[in-house]
């Protein structure tokens, strides 16, 4: 419409796209409510951590107050270097930006950190809750998503992978379940039990949930299998915290009634949250398990009670053979294979057909 005056944008680095900027915002917070993060911490510029270098356009400061402009004609090795803040430089004509740091929507970057041992505890004949604490500025420096992983890093370098059981809402404390199932998981344990501190490569993992994505209305599958859980509990306490209201089907499925380690909590989220539903599942209960409950394979038990998944998102956790019998047995009932989420996708890939 005439009158209305041209949007400004910003161009971050060497990426092609633009930023729209809505009037009267700083740069900073044109990056963040695009969802981009960059280095910043006190937001009036006396840190001076949200630096940016000018490559084309003029700015105005407010603290320290001065205009900022930079024509971007000359060649390189002329061009003066022009520095601004960040969260006080708000744009007055079409940017080009250099940050350092910068992250794009939902990149992360992988640490290592020194985190301190605060215990381990068995839940059951072979499975130990092993909580951790970040050190004090990892709460701020390392951020995860509900479902990802992490690596404990032993101290003859050798890694292994387990899924984080907290949510991100519980700060610096990670939650792991490590089942001892073989020689190196001994050794884990032990070092854990007997160490005062372990070192970790986090976050890791592409299946993972952000409440802010949710509609409301989607149904959300959560299938895990045996220690799985772990990745699904981060998933549903995170989804609760930030009061989701979607319907939440959560399937347990273990081969014998004790694998069910924890087999209070699922039953407190059925009864605190009216949108969750709990499905314990066991496929080989035996003649003294006492299991009175369903007895059914993961996947045929989800087939079972749905007529239809074709509007619903599913997050599964287990063996490679259990996740493709599950995408096969969700595929049947209409789901899009897009809407099944799994880290078997990625370090165990179905050959094409």
């Amino acid at each position: 419409m005439a009158g209305q005056p041209v949007p400004l944008t910003i161009r971050l680095n060497d990426h092609a796209q633009a930023l729209v900027v809505e009037p009267g915002d700083t740069i900073l917070e044109t990056l963040e409510s695009h969802g981009y993060r960059m280095p910043r911490s006190c937001r009036n510029g006396v840190c001076e951590i949200c630096e940016f270098t000018l490559l084309k356009g003029s700015v105005q400061q407010r603290y320290p107050e001065k205009r900022l402009h930079q024509d971007n004609e000359m060649q390189d090795h002329q061009q003066p270097v022009v520095m601004g803040l960040a969260c006080t430089s708000t744009p007055l004509s079409d940017l080009w930006v250099h940050i350092k740091g910068l992250k794009r929507p939902g990149e992360q970057i992988v640490k290592r950190l020194t985190c301190d041992i605060v215990q381990v505890e068995g839940l059951n004949y072979d499975v130990y809750k092993v909580t951790l604490r970040m050190p004090p500025t990892a709460s701020q420096a390392v951020e995860y998503f509900a479902g990802q992983y992490l690596e404990i890093v032993m101290p003859d370098e050798r890694k292994a992978a387990f899924s984080i059981g907290s949510a991100p809402e519980a700060g610096r404390l990670l939650e792991l379940h490590i089942r001892d199932a073989s020689e190196f998981s001994k050794a884990i344990v032990t070092t854990l039990q007997t160490e005062k501190t372990i070192d970790v490569e986090i976050p890791k993992g592409d299946c993972f949930v952000n409440a802010a994505t949710m509609d409301g209305e989607t149904p959300i599958i959560l299938a895990a299998a045996s220690t799985g859980f772990s990745q699904m509990k981060s998933i549903i306490e995170h989804l609760l915290a930030q009061g989701v209201q979607n319907p939440i089907h959560f399937y347990w499925g273990a081969r014998i009634a004790a694998d069910l380690y924890m087999p209070e909590l699922p039953l407190e989220w059925g009864v605190t949250h009216s949108n969750v539903v709990y499905h314990p599942v066991v496929s080989e209960p035996g003649d003294q398990c006492g299991w009175t409950g369903r007895t059914d394979l993961l996947p045929d038990a989800i087939s079972q009670d749905f007529d239809t998944l074709k509007n619903a998102i599913v997050y599964t956790s287990g063996s490679p053979a259990m996740v493709y019998a599950l995408l096969d047995a969700c595929e049947l009932k209409g789901l899009d294979e897009k809407n099944m989420h799994s880290d078997v996708f990625a370090y165990a890939p179905r050959p094409k057909k």
